[in-house]
C-alpha cells in the first residue's frame, strides 16, 4: 500500500476528516487532500507529524518502494554535494600550490657584505619570491609540509569519485576534509613565514646563494 493509500485509510480509521488532521500537523486540507491523491509527498517533518498522528513509525507509513526512493534521493543529493566539495577542494588545492611557487612578492632589502670604509654605501636589492622560495631560503620546511598536504588531499578527493564501499567511502571523506583543513593552515602558516622574513629587512636571494 502507497503512503496516500495509508494516509487515507488511518485517518479514516482514527475518525479524522481532513480538516481535522490538517489541525493536527499544521497544514491546510487542500495539502491532505494532495497527500491522500499522491499529488503531493510529504516532507520529511509532515510525515514526523502524521506518524505521531496515527500512532505508527514513519517508515511503517512508507511502503518498500518509497522507502527505497527515499533512499536513492538521498544517496544521490549526499553523492552530489561531496563532488562538489571534491572539486573545490581540489581546485582550492591546485590554485594554492600555484600561489605557494609563484613568486608574486616583491621583496626589498640591503645587501652589506660589500660595504667598506671607502664604499659604505650598501646595495640596494630588490626583486619577487614565491612562499617556497623564501621559506626554503630560511631553512624553515613548512611550504614543503604544505605542498605535500596538497598533493595528499587532491589524490583523497579524486578517491571520492571511486566505487568503494560505504566504510571506505566515509573513511576517505572524513580524511579529506582534515587534511585539506590542515593544508590551509600550514599554507597560511608558510605565507605568514614568508612575510615575516621579508619584512625583516634583510632578506635578499643572493646572500643566501
Amino acid at each position: 500500500m502507497e503512503l496516500n493509500e495509508k494516509i487515507r485509510k488511518l485517518r479514516k480509521e482514527n475518525g479524522l476528516s481532513q480538516e481535522q488532521l490538517a489541525s493536527k500537523i499544521f497544514v491546510s486540507r487542500t495539502l491532505i487532500t494532495k497527500y491522500e491523491s499522491g499529488s503531493v509527498f510529504p516532507t520529511d517533518e509532515n510525515l514526523e507529524k502524521l506518524s505521531a498522528v496515527f500512532g505508527i513509525s514513519k517508515t511503517g507509513l512508507l511502503s518498500d518502494e518509497e522507502k527505497y526512493s527515499i533512499i536513492e534521493k538521498s544517496y544521490i543529493s549526499n553523492y552530489k554535494l561531496w563532488s562538489i566539495l571534491s572539486i573545490s577542494f581540489v581546485l582550492i588545492s591546485i590554485l594554492l600550490l600555484v600561489f605557494s611557487v609563484v613568486p608574486f612578492y616583491e621583496y626589498s632589502s640591503y645587501d652589506y657584505s660589500n660595504v667598506t670604509p671607502q664604499n659604505p654605501i650598501p646595495v640596494h636589492i630588490t626583486g619577487n619570491v614565491s612562499i617556497l622560495v623564501a621559506t626554503l631560503l630560511n631553512f624553515n620546511p613548512i611550504s614543503i609540509t604544505y605542498i605535500v598536504f596538497s598533493i595528499v588531499c587532491i589524490i583523497l578527493c579524486t578517491l571520492n569519485f571511486g566505487n568503494f564501499e560505504s566504510k571506505t567511502r566515509k573513511i576517505l571523506k572524513i580524511s579529506c576534509v582534515i587534511v585539506f583543513a590542515a593544508s590551509l593552515i600550514v599554507f597560511v602558516l608558510s605565507f605568514g613565514f614568508m612575510f615575516s622574513i621579508i619584512q625583516s629587512g634583510d632578506f635578499h636571494l643572493n646572500s643566501r646563494t
